[in-house]
C-alpha cells in the first residue's frame, strides 16, 4: 500500500497496491531436491490454505508455469548418506539457479515438522495454523529477545526480521 496526501485538506489516505487490486490468487509453489520434505510441505499447505484463497497452492511443482512466490525447502533435513547429501546440494544449486535467472521470488523454509509448517506460513505472511504452533513462535520471539536463545538467522524465514536486521545495520554505517 502506498500513502497519497489531499492537499486542500492534508490528510492521508491509504490506496491498495497493484498486488491487492488483483483479482486473481497469488500462486505459489514448493520446491526442494529429493529427499527435503517438499511434497510433505505441499499436503500440509494444500490443507491450510483451503481457509485461505487468496493463495493458490500450484499443483504440480514446476518453474515452467507462472508464480509469483516459490518455497524452497531448506537441507535441514537429517540425511544418512554422504551421497544423497551431495545429491540434494547439487539439485538445490541447481533450483537456486533457475530461480534467479527467471526472477521469481523464493523463500527458503526449514524446520522439522509442524516448525517447518509454521515457517512456511510465516513466509507466506499467514498466522499460524493452530493455537500451539502461535505459542511456539510467541516463546520462541519472546526468548529472542530476551537473549534466551542463540539467533539462527540462516535458518529464519520471517521477511520482516531480515528488513529490521539490515535496516539496523544501515543505520549504524
Amino acid at each position: 500500500m502506498s500513502w497519497a496526501w489531499s492537499s486542500p485538506t492534508k490528510s492521508s489516505c491509504r490506496s491498495p497496491s497493484n498486488r491487492q487490486m488483483s483479482a486473481r490468487p497469488r500462486r505459489i509453489t514448493v520446491l526442494g531436491a529429493p529427499g527435503t520434505g517438499a511434497a510433505e510441505l505441499a499436503g500440509q499447505l494444500r490443507t491450510v490454505l483451503l481457509s485461505h484463497p487468496e493463495i493458490q497452492l500450484l499443483e504440480v511443482p514446476s518453474l515452467a508455469t507462472e508464480q509469483d512466490l516459490a518455497l524452497l525447502m531448506g537441507l535441514d533435513q537429517p540425511t544418512a548418506q554422504a551421497a544423497a547429501r551431495q545429491a540434494q546440494e547439487q539439485h538445490d544449486l541447481q533450483l537456486r539457479q533457475q530461480l534467479h535467472a527467471r526472477g521469481l521470488p523464493y523463500r527458503v523454509v526449514y524446520g522439522l515438522g509442524s516448525v517447518r509448517l509454521s515457517n512456511a506460513l510465516l513466509a507466506l505472511g499467514l498466522p499460524p495454523a493452530d493455537a500451539e504452533m502461535q505459542q511456539t513462535r510467541e516463546a520462541a520471539q519472546f526468548d529472542l529477545n530476551r537473549g534466551l536463545t542463540h539467533w539462527s538467522c540462516e535458518k529464519c524465514s520471517d521477511p520482516a526480521c531480515e528488513h529490521r536486521l539490515f535496516t539496523g545495520l544501515l543505520e549504524r554505517a
